[in-house]
């Protein structure tokens, strides 16, 4: 009947709502800040390019060991 779907569609939009609203105090807790990749300025774009070119990979960090040559 209609009022099978009220409840799973309650159910589900209960379970989106809380994986978008519960990373918030996750990530605060975890590293310091509200999102876990902070894109917001264009210094951190520049280094995550940067990181990607010189490790493959944009979530490695690059320091002077991933410099060849």
């Amino acid at each position: 009947m209609w009022f099978e779907q009220v409840y799973s569609g309650g159910i589900t939009l209960a379970f989106v709502a809380a994986a978008c609203y519960l990373s918030y105090p996750f990530n605060k807790w975890d590293v310091g800040r509200a999102y876990r990749r902070n894109y917001g300025t264009n210094q951190r774009v520049a280094l995550t390019k940067r990181d990607h070119r010189l490790t493959g990979n944009q979530y490695v960090i690059a320091d002077l060991d991933s410099i060849k040559g």
